[in-house]
Parts: C-alpha cells; sequence; structure tokens
C-alpha cells in the first residue's frame, strides 16, 4: 500500500490554505493516514479522537491546536464527526528569503521544530483561537497580516510540547513510510490476536532481525511496545464506554493474561485499569 499523498486544492492561487473540515467517523489509521509537503496548523473546534503523528499515538479533544511540518505523517481517527480548522502553507509562501531576515528568525525556528510535530497549550492556545477565527473570516492582506500575527504568537509561545520524541526525523525516502505505515494498518487490524514478527517482517520483505532494527530506528519503540500502545488504547476506550469487567477488556484486546495486562495498562496509562474507569468516567473526558 504507497503512502496517501495529500493534493492542497487552492494552492496554485493562494499563499497559503485556510479552511474549515469535517471530518466523518473514521476507525481505520489506511483511511486518514497521509502526508503532504505543506506545513500545516489543526484547530479542533470540535469533536475528539485519536491522534497519530510520526512515531506518537495520543487523544486529542475540542480546542487542541497542533503544528505538522512538512512531510511529517499524520492523521485523525474519530467516532464521531469532528470539525477542524487546517491551515496549509509552504515555509517559501511569502517568498523564498523572507523569513531568512534576522528579525523573522523566530518564525524561521518554528518551522523547523514543527518537523517534529508542536502542540500548543495555555493562553497561546486561546490566543491563537481567536486569530484563527479571524483569518476565517478575513480575505486578501488582512488575512495574510491575521496569519502573520498567529505564526509570530505561535513563535514566541513558551506554552508548546513537541508531539514525536525529539530526536525524532522522519526519512524522506517513500520505501520508508509505505512500510511504517502497513506495520501501523498490519498492528491496527490484528492486534487483537498474536501477532508473529515473522509475518509482520515478511510483510515488508525483511528478516527479523533486520525489523527489529527498522523499528526500533524509525519509531524509537520496540514491537511490543507498539503493538501494546494499540491494545491499552483500545483498552482505554473500553474501560470509558463499557461496563465490560477488567478481565473481559483484558482478552478483547489480544491478551491472555490479566496480571500482565494490568502491569502494561499502568506503566502506559500510569493508573490501574479500576482506577482509570473510576477517575475517567467522574470527569467524563471526551472519548475517542
Amino acid at each position: 500500500m504507497r503512502p496517501e499523498y495529500q493534493l492542497i486544492p487552492d494552492k496554485q492561487e493562494k499563499s497559503f490554505v485556510a479552511r474549515r473540515l469535517k471530518r466523518q467517523t473514521s476507525h481505520r489509521l489506511s483511511d486518514v493516514w497521509h502526508y503532504h509537503p505543506e506545513i500545516e496548523i489543526c484547530f479542533t473546534q470540535k469533536g475528539s479522537g485519536k491522534r497519530f503523528v510520526g512515531n506518537d499515538i495520543d487523544y486529542y479533544q475540542e480546542g487542541d491546536i497542533v503544528m505538522l511540518g512538512s512531510n511529517l505523517p499524520h492523521g485523525f481517527m474519530t467516532s464521531k464527526k469532528c470539525i477542524q480548522v487546517v491551515i496549509l502553507f509552504d515555509q517559501d509562501f511569502l517568498g523564498d528569503n523572507f523569513f531568512e531576515k534576522p528579525d523573522l528568525s523566530k518564525v524561521k525556528t518554528l518551522m523547523g521544530k514543527a518537523k517534529n510535530g508542536l502542540q500548543f497549550k495555555g493562553e497561546s492556545r486561546e490566543k491563537a483561537r481567536k486569530l484563527i477565527y479571524k483569518i476565517l473570516r478575513k480575505e486578501g492582506l488582512e488575512k495574510t497580516i491575521h496569519f502573520l500575527e498567529l505564526l509570530n504568537l505561535l513563535a514566541n509561545s513558551n506554552e508548546v510540547e513537541f508531539i514525536c520524541n525529539a530526536e525524532y526525523v522522519l526519512d524522506p525516502k517513500t520505501t520508508t513510510r509505505n512500510r511504517i505505515k502497513l506495520v501501523y494498518n498490519y498492528i491496527m487490524e490484528n492486534y487483537t490476536r498474536s501477532i508473529k514478527v515473522s509475518e509482520v517482517a515478511s510483510m515488508i520483505n525483511m528478516t527479523e532481525a533486520s525489523f527489529f532494527k527498522f523499528i526500533k530506528r524509525h519509531t524509537h519503540k520496540t514491537f511490543t511496545q507498539m503493538i501494546n500502545e494499540f491494545r491499552i488504547n483500545h483498552a482505554s476506550k473500553l474501560l470509558m464506554t463499557t461496563d465490560k469487567s477488567v478481565a473481559e477488556t483484558c482478552y478483547e484486546c489480544g491478551y491472555n493474561n490479566i496480571s500482565y495486562f494490568n502491569r502494561k495498562f499502568k506503566e502506559i496509562m500510569h493508573e490501574t485499569p479500576g482506577s482509570f474507569r473510576k477517575i475517567y468516567k467522574e470527569s467524563a473526558l471526551p472519548v475517542s
């Protein structure tokens, strides 16, 4: 399966594209996993779900603002409709050397950091949200001015976190992106059963030894860690949305040992399954 290259409409007619998207229900990474050369700023206006960026898997919810660098693979999965505002632009959207000037160096640095994905929080996020709404309402020069205000705000924010590991660097080779996508999709579709390393390695034409090195190098995780993350993510959803017992949840997620399940759940979620259910039921957090 080849990586999905996303073509951005109106790109030739505008210096940058800002649009509101309604994302339909999607339960498969293969339906949403994509990349594009444009840098993206994404604001979730409504909805919640699971966010995949590079080698990171996390939840997103209403109000989230992220910035994703050029060709950084990403996808948003949701169990219900979601409304997001997406701004897409090239690093040189105002000319080859516009951001090379010393007084704009922070914006250039921001674009470089975005290769790992950035998530903005606190007051910066609230100010950014207001500017994004202004960008949507305006056209022409006013629209561009508000966008530059947004970039300046984000470039000077101290309320920002990397989404991917700081050392994560996307291999630009299409073959690598293709293989990573295949592995993610295969785990997504089969994590509820026992998965042999040999079957996944052969799928991307590698020996088991080469496969282990490949996964570690490009995701900074072991293959077992990847599977556990998928299983525990699914387990957390079951605990929040169903009345299944911890044992039933354990077996439905692909584990056959409750003690091991409990240990891995606490390792990833920092709570026991029982405590997790109680806390999230009481707080009524959005569910992916």
